[in-house]
């Protein structure tokens, strides 16, 4: 998402806008003419139309300047909100009665990563991703697209790493931590309790304070000629390794 004028942000892409409707976060939906016989966009308008929400149709050229030139053929401007706060991740999953499970990255650089990150999150039913306070890719429209509707419903907290570690600790929240030099693989690791994937990012493995921080440390095996994952893909085995564990150990 992109800021465009003061409290509010951008929505880009047909999925992204369609997941924003159905919750209720639009306050105007712009469409390219010209664009409106395809399903997709036709379940847009009829979304917005049922949620009392203004359509405006324009030329692509007026989209592309909005939102760049991957939108899609659709953008939605919503009111900006607040960034989420670890502590309030967790209390809703205690008032759930929840186990929380989220993904800590030391560094995440391309937004097409935290896209594709949070589509995972969102699909494997985990509960949000923590980045550090600075240098982390934005949540801009690429990450918006990729994440096909996931930006609207996975919150994207961002604070000190380590400051983080130590509220999940007190809260009783396992960090496992992924390093290539681990002896535990990560399906022999028990994930069913409250969890947190600690990684390092694109191009950095964990730092020495975050692997201090880590009750355990696993390894997804590499068997081929390449030494590492991208970081998008290490998230999705982590995850599905542990909604496996929880589906598994159902009675």
């Amino acid at each position: 998402m992109t800021n465009t004028r003061e409290g509010t942000r951008l929505i880009v892409g047909r999925n992204a806008v369609l997941a924003a409707l159905r919750i209720g976060h639009p306050l105007e939906v712009v469409i390219e003419r010209g664009a409106q016989g395809g399903a997709k966009v036709r379940a847009i308008m009829e979304g917005a139309r049922t949620a009392g929400v203004r359509v405006r149709l324009v030329e692509r050229r007026e989209l592309d300047r909005l939102a760049g030139p991957n939108h899609q053929g659709v953008v939605a401007v919503a009111a900006a909100g607040a960034e989420p706060k670890l502590k309030e991740v967790l209390a809703r999953c205690a008032q759930e009665g929840r186990r929380p499970c989220l993904v800590m990255l030391r560094e995440l650089l391309h937004e097409h990563n935290l896209g594709a990150i949070l589509r995972t999150i969102d699909a494997a039913g985990a509960d949000g991703i923590i980045l550090p306070s600075h240098g982390a890719a934005p949540l801009g429209p690429e990450a918006v697209r990729v994440s096909t509707g996931a930006s609207e419903t996975v919150p994207v907290i961002r604070q000190s790493l380590t400051q983080a570690a130590a509220v999940l600790r007190r809260e009783g929240v396992i960090l496992i931590g992924a390093e290539p030099e681990a002896q535990i693989d990560y399906w022999d690791q028990d994930m069913t309790g409250p969890v947190v994937f600690v990684l390092g990012g694109e191009d950095r493995a964990l730092s020495q304070p975050l692997r201090d921080a880590c009750d355990a440390l696993v390894r997804i095996p590499m068997v081929g000629q390449v030494t590492s994952l991208n970081v998008s893909v290490a998230c999705a085995l982590l995850l599905y390794e542990r909604l496996r564990q929880r589906t598994g150990s159902r009675t």
